[in-house]
């Protein structure tokens, strides 16, 4: 498993390749959040969680990444984590 943190403005940056294709996507509403984290399964799945620096909120449930938006990200991530 592998864990993408974004922060900052690249934060948004993830959240734009993340959720900008959504009729309702509205930068400003990440923002609020510490980081970003996406969390990579190792069969390719991935889930999306807005940190605060005490909770998370789930932004996203675990999904096939069939858009292959995890590579596009990884980039940009602030920090990369792998853990087995």
């Amino acid at each position: 498993m592998k864990r993408l943190f974004f922060r900052d403005e690249k934060r948004v940056a993830a959240a734009r390749i993340l959720f900008g294709e959504e009729e309702d996507f509205h930068p400003q509403a990440y923002e609020k959040y510490t980081e970003l984290e996406v969390v990579v399964q190792d069969d390719g799945r991935y889930s999306v969680w807005g940190n605060f620096p005490d909770d998370a909120d789930l932004l996203q449930d675990t999904r096939r990444d069939s858009q292959n938006k995890t590579a596009e990200l990884e980039p940009l991530a602030d920090t990369c984590a792998e853990e087995d």
